[in-house]
């Protein structure tokens, strides 16, 4: 938190002056300060024997913690896209509409993939950034304080605040319209759950820079959970479209039929043109190109 230059001068004249934290904490409250501002303004001061004041370090911004963090959000908002996108591809699976499109229904196999690709890739590093960027707030928690950190953290809530509230208004609106249908419920649900566990963990996770507790216990059972989820999807997702041979074997399959659908197209053309059919499939030939 960002410490007013008034306040962060008040407590430094009045740690000089040997005013005990207690009472520097009673006066600001009583002065309207409220309780985290005044925390990270003393929080400024290390509490150690001395006639002065004494700075505590202050978080710098390097090249590597923007690039832990950026790659940590990133991998983070590419996880929840692709875990939200594939249980939409597995309702859509379950729950066949009748109204869909043939290309809609074509799409599932390819859209899973895309998404189990995606999640085999970023998930793993999410995780292990996660674990990483928390080892070391543990040792060092004066980079709870990073700009970058702190940024995209709020970031991260204003995305997944508008999420929810764009869910919930979607809710709503079919509701309304009596088109509430199961499919839809699911997919809302989906929606709101992958929204609201990130809005929920990163706005605790602020709460808890406020208070200095440890939050890695929390951390570790979100992602474990997170992981839970990512796994059962995929393995879902596999069972649904097959395992790679097998889709190997579908693809040689369409193949097969597509070299079919070509033969008789040629026998068709030479009939219709010698009005009779080919006495042999060498005659054709000239008719499939091959």
């Amino acid at each position: 938190m960002a410490v007013p230059q008034e306040l962060e001068r008040f407590v430094r004249d009045a740690l000089a002056a040997g005013m005990p934290r207690p009472q520097v904490e009673s006066v600001l409250a009583e002065a309207g300060w409220s309780p985290a501002q005044v925390r990270a303004a003393l929080a400024e001061y290390a509490d150690v024997d001395s006639p002065v004041p004494v700075p505590r370090p202050r978080p710098q911004l390097s090249a590597r913690e923007a690039f832990e963090y950026l790659l940590l959000f990133a991998t983070l908002y590419l996880s929840a896209w692709h875990l939200g996108s594939l249980l939409f591809d597995l309702v859509n699976h379950v729950l066949p509409d009748a109204a869909d499109p043939a290309y809609r229904v074509v799409r599932l196999g390819p859209s899973m993939r895309w998404s189990i690709a995606a999640l085999v890739v970023a998930f793993p590093l999410f995780a292990w950034l996660a674990r990483r960027i928390g080892g070391d707030l543990a040792r060092d928690p004066v980079r709870r304080l990073s700009p970058v950190r702190r940024w995209l953290t709020y970031l991260t809530l204003f995305i997944a605040a508008a999420v929810l509230i764009g869910d919930l208004v979607a809710l709503v609106y079919n509701v309304l319209g009596g088109e509430a249908s199961l499919r839809f419920l699911l997919k809302v649900l989906v929606v709101g759950a992958i929204a609201g566990a990130v809005f929920g963990y990163y706005l605790s996770d602020l709460r808890r820079d406020e208070s200095g507790r440890d939050s890695r216990g929390i951390g570790r059972a979100l992602v474990t959970a997170a992981a839970v989820a990512v796994l059962a999807s995929v393995v879902a997702a596999i069972a649904v479209i097959g395992t790679p041979p097998a889709q190997r074997q579908a693809r040689l399959d369409e193949r097969r039929v597509d070299h079919l659908r070509q033969l008789e197209a040629a026998i068709d053309e030479y009939a219709r043109r010698e009005g009779r059919l080919a006495p042999a499939l060498e005659t054709l030939g000239d008719e499939t190109g091959r």
